[in-house]
């Protein structure tokens, strides 16, 4: 069931249109509020080194590095207003602080509609619990189907994607979080909120592994789009129906959405053949005021895992052509008992170029010797995209480069193009990196 929005939304638009077109506040009038909750990326750090913001200053700087992530959502759980939707699609929840204050928002009477991929751990059984009791009368909690193997193995999959195809390991693999009308931490409501991430709600996933959260704040048709696959999501979890193809992408302003399964092109692959389209005289080239110091584009990747040879293959065609590529990666292959690869990923990203083109790849893949894992899925374009120069570009969600994430997850990427947003990720990239550096005598 779609929730809908707290009729205090037309409200607030309008006073903020009215202030705006204030020429001069009256002398007794109270402060405008600012929002706390505004469109923008924020990081964990799983070495825990804080980055000299004020919220990373108390106590404990290590915990909260790490936290930065849990703890904004958390702002987001705790500032949802009476009436409001709180929708979450999430691989692994094993956070029992969320799970307090998802409880806590219900029995305040915010709908909290939850799918997991996975239910068998105790945050998880406390949420199937107590949404069911009163509270906002549309809560509740779903997991994804389940198959049981021939030895009895009970295997948990994907909720709308359909595998075909023999058993295997495909799952909800999202990490979206939506909510309808928050105020976070702050002290003003806003509408439609969405924060796409890349990690779980697991301790792994704050204290070892890199994870990113991108929230768009007041972007309707983007809001709407989420909860469109969410509603699908929740319908095939209760029995309804799946799919092979969700085709429907969704443009929204500076944001467009990728829902999976697909069962098409590869979508990364079209994303990097974007950037030199066929029959482009100078691929790769021809940026002014962004790239490599002769103007050529850069493409910086941060990936938990890449099996997809055919990606691996388009960004060496990238390099081949002039374009600069670092790659920061926890794994590139799957391998066999044997050691032996199950795809051509690596050649691919080691095979030389001919002209000023270079792969460069930063091992991140740590945590099993004392370190760190990059657990970001994300994709940064500086520079020529749709025969335009000078882009800044980001992709990030769930979506590793793997046959599952293509064809038989539920997966999510969002790429929103925006200066500050890239600037944010570009940090991001160079601290992974210098983490890569650092780690290197684990």
């Amino acid at each position: 069931m779609k929730i809908i929005k707290s009729k205090f939304g037309t409200t607030a638009a309008a006073l903020s249109v009215g202030a705006a077109l204030t020429v001069a506040p009256v002398a007794s009038a109270s402060p405008v509020a600012v929002p706390t909750v505004t469109t923008g990326a924020i990081f964990n750090n799983p070495t825990g080194v804080a980055a000299g913001t004020p919220q990373d200053t108390p106590n404990d700087p290590v915990r909260l590095a790490e936290t930065r992530i849990k703890r904004h959502l958390l702002d987001l759980v705790n500032g949802a207003a009476e009436g409001s939707s709180i929708q979450i699609s999430v691989y692994l929840d094993w956070d029992g602080d969320v799970t307090k204050a998802l409880v806590a928002a219900h029995k305040r009477g915010v709908n909290v509609q939850v799918i997991a991929g996975d239910d068998r751990y105790s945050a998880v059984a406390g949420l199937k619990t107590e949404l069911v009791k009163p509270g906002a009368p549309n809560s509740w909690f779903r997991a994804c189907r389940t198959t049981v193997q021939p030895d009895a193995t009970v295997v948990h999959d994907a909720c709308l994607a359909k595998d075909a195809t023999a058993p295997r390991d495909n799952v909800n693999h999202q990490k979206f979080f939506l909510f309808s009308r928050t105020k976070g931490n702050g002290d003003e409501y806003v509408d439609d909120v969405v924060v796409q991430s890349s990690g779980n709600l697991t301790e792994a996933d704050y204290t070892r592994w890199w994870n990113d959260a991108l929230t768009v704040v007041g972007n309707s048709a983007l809001f709407d789009a989420y909860q469109t696959y969410f509603e699908a999501q929740a319908a095939a979890a209760a029995g309804g129906p799946q799919t092979g193809n969700y085709a429907t992408d969704t443009a929204a302003g500076k944001a467009k959405v990728y829902f999976f399964p697909k069962s098409g092109d590869d979508t990364i692959v079209n994303v990097l053949k974007t950037v030199i389209p066929a029959g482009t005289q100078t691929p790769c080239a021809g940026n002014t005021s962004v790239g490599t110091k002769d103007g050529r584009t850069k493409i910086r990747i941060a990936q938990g895992h890449t099996t997809r040879p055919e990606v691996a293959k388009q960004l060496w065609e990238l390099a081949q052509a002039g374009c600069h590529i670092e790659v920061v990666y926890r794994s590139l292959e799957n391998w066999d008992t044997a050691g032996n690869p199950y795809s051509q990923v690596s050649p691919w990203l080691t095979r030389p170029t001919t002209g000023k083109g270079r792969i460069i790849l930063h091992d991140l893949g740590n945590d099993e010797r004392d370190g760190t894992d990059t657990h970001t899925k994300y994709l940064l374009i500086e520079g020529t995209y749709y025969n335009g120069p000078d882009k800044k570009i980001v992709f990030t969600g769930s979506h590793t480069y793997t046959e599952n994430a293509l064809r038989y997850n539920d997966e999510a990427l969002l790429k929103y193009e925006d200066p500050a947003v890239f600037a944010a990720y570009l940090q991001n990239f160079e601290d992974q990196r210098a983490a890569s550096l650092a780690e290197r005598e684990l």
